[in-house]
C-alpha cells in the first residue's frame, strides 16, 4: 500500500476545505461546551502570539479583515503578511498569486496528474492495494484519487513553478482564505526549507514519507488555525464549521483516512513540538532542516520523535522468487504503525485497531504478479514485545479476506503474513519464504 500519492500539490488542496470543516467544527463545539473551555489540543490557541515577534489580533471581530472583500489581490496579499508574522520566516520570491478559474484548474490537473503520477506506477499502486484487499474488483487509485478532489480545491501553492494560484470561480469567501494561509505557508516552507528535499515520494519509503508529509501540513494546518482565530469573526468561523461535508461517493473511507491523517496528526506532532503554542515554531524550524520524523511512529507519539526511536530494518521474502520467471516484483515498501492502522479498520478488523498498530518496530510489504490476473504479497513485521506482535497476529486473524491468506509466526517478536490470488500460490510462497 503506497502511501496516498500527491502527483500534485492539487490533491494536498483539496483536503484542506474538508480539513477545515471537520476540525472548525470540533473547536467550536469543544469551546460552545463551556464558557471556559480551551480549544483541543491539537488546535493552536483562539489568540496566539506570532513567531516573529508581532501579536495577530487576540480576538476577531468584524474589523479583522481590513480590505474590501471586492479587492481579491490585495485581500491575499494581507492574507500573506499575516501568516508571515505568525510562522516567523521571511517572504519567498514567487510573485503575486496567480488568478485562474475553475476550468483552467481542471486542466492543470489532468495534466500535473499525468505527469506525476505515471501509469506504470498507477499499475504497481492498484496490483498492492488489490492484494492487500483494500480494492475490489475494477477500483481504480488513479479514477478514485481524482474523484476524491472533484470541486474542493481552492487554491494551491505549486512547488514546481513556484506560485500561488487561486480559482476565481470559488469566491474570496471564509473558506477560500482559510485554505491560503494554509497554502501560503507552503510556499514560505519551501523558501526556508527546499519541500524537495524531504523526498515526499521516495520509491520504497511509503511510511518515511507519510511521516513528513505530516510535519509538512501539521505545520501549515496549525499556522492556517492561528490565521483563522486572529483574522476571521466568530460568524466566519460559524459558517466554515457549517460548510457541507463534500461528496466522496464511493470513495473507501481508508482513502480519506490516508489524506487526512498528515492534517490531523501532524497538526498534534507540531503542537508537540511546541508549534501554535504561543506560535514558538523553533522545534520544528530545526525538524525541517535537521531531523524530519522518521516515522509516522514518531509522528503518532512525538515522545519516540523526542528519544530518536528508529524503525528497524526489516526485510520481506521477495515472493516472485519462490513462483519463478513468470512472476515480476510490483512493489516494495514500509507501512509503518499509520498505514497498519488504516489497512487493519479499512479490512473490517475487530477490536483497537490503534492498538494493534502500537509497537510497531519495523516492517517490509512486498508485492509480486504473475499468469492469469495472479498476485503474492509477503509482509514481514518486527514488534516492540512479543505481546505487540499477538496484538496484531489477533488483529489480522479476525480479517474477513477475499483471498487466500495466512500468517506465520516467525519469533516471539516477528510475524509474516502471506496472502494469494490461490491456495496453491498462497501454499508455494509460504513454502518458498517462510525461512527467509
Amino acid at each position: 500500500m503506497r502511501a496516498m500519492r500527491s502527483p500534485s500539490r492539487l490533491l494536498t488542496a483539496g483536503a484542506v476545505a474538508l480539513l477545515a470543516v471537520l476540525i472548525v467544527a470540533v473547536a467550536l463545539s469543544h469551546l460552545a461546551s463551556s464558557p471556559t473551555a480551551v480549544a483541543p489540543s491539537f488546535l493552536p490557541s483562539p489568540s496566539p502570539v506570532a513567531s516573529g515577534g508581532a501579536s495577530p489580533t487576540a480576538t476577531p471581530s468584524a474589523s479583522a479583515s481590513v480590505l474590501p472583500s471586492g479587492d481579491t489581490e490585495a485581500t491575499l496579499l494581507a492574507i500573506e503578511q499575516q501568516v508571515r508574522e505568525i510562522r516567523g520566516l521571511p517572504a519567498p520570491d514567487i510573485g503575486p498569486p496567480q488568478i485562474i478559474s475553475r476550468d483552467q484548474l481542471q486542466d492543470e490537473l489532468r495534466d500535473k496528474f499525468a505527469h506525476d503520477y505515471p501509469k506504470a506506477r498507477q499499475r504497481a499502486d492498484n496490483a498492492t492495494l488489490h492484494a492487500l484487499g483494500l480494492l475490489t474488483g475494477d477500483q481504480d487509485i488513479a479514477t478514485l484519487q481524482l474523484r476524491l478532489l472533484g470541486q474542493q480545491v481552492l487554491g494551491y501553492y505549486d512547488e514546481t513553478k513556484r506560485r500561488m494560484v487561486v480559482v476565481t470561480d470559488a469566491g474570496l469567501d471564509p473558506n477560500a482564505e482559510i485554505t491560503y494561509a494554509h497554502e501560503y505557508t507552503h510556499a514560505l516552507q519551501d523558501a526556508a526549507f527546499k519541500l524537495s528535499s524531504l523526498d515526499l515520494n521516495a520509491a520504497g519509503e511509503d511510511d518515511r514519507s507519510l511521516a513528513r508529509q505530516s510535519l509538512v501540513e501539521g505545520d501549515a494546518s496549525v499556522v492556517m488555525y492561528q490565521w483563522a482565530f486572529a483574522h476571521l469573526t466568530p460568524s466566519e468561523l460559524q459558517g466554515i464549521a457549517q460548510t457541507p461535508i463534500p461528496d466522496t461517493g464511493d470513495v473507501p473511507p481508508w482513502m480519506l483516512q490516508q489524506l487526512l491523517f498528515p492534517y490531523l496528526a501532524g497538526s498534534q506532532f507540531v503542537t508537540a513540538l511546541g508549534g501554535g503554542l504561543g506560535g514558538d515554531f523553533a522545534a520544528v524550524d530545526r525538524a525541517f532542516r535537521n531531523r524530519p520524523p522518521a516515522s509516522t511512529e514518531q509522528v503518532v507519539h512525538p515522545e519516540k520523535y523526542t528519544a530518536n526511536e528508529r524503525p528497524m530494518r526489516v526485510r520481506a521474502p521477495d515472493p516472485a522468487s519462490a513462483l519463478g520467471a513468470d512472476w515480476r516484483q510490483v512493489s516494495s515498501t514500509t507501512m509503518g504503525e499509520a498505514l497498519i492502522q488504516i489497512t487493519l479498520e479499512g479490512l473490517g478488523a475487530s477490536g483497537d485497531t490503534a492498538a494493534a498498530a502500537a509497537g510497531w518496530g519495523g516492517d517490509r510489504l512486498v508485492v509480486a504478479t504473475g499468469p492469469d490476473d495472479g498476485f503474492a504479497l509477503t509482509w514481514r513485521l518486527k514488534w516492540d514485545s512479543a505481546a505487540d506482535a499477538r496484538e496484531f497476529a489477533d488483529a489480522y486473524r479476525s480479517l474477513d479476506l477475499p483471498m487466500s491468506h495466512r500468517l506465520v509466526e516467525l519469533a516471539d517478536d516477528e510475524v509474516l503474513v502471506v496472502q494469494a490470488s490461490s491456495e496453491d500460490v498462497l501454499d508455494r510462497v509460504a513454502e518458498g519464504v517462510a525461512g527467509g
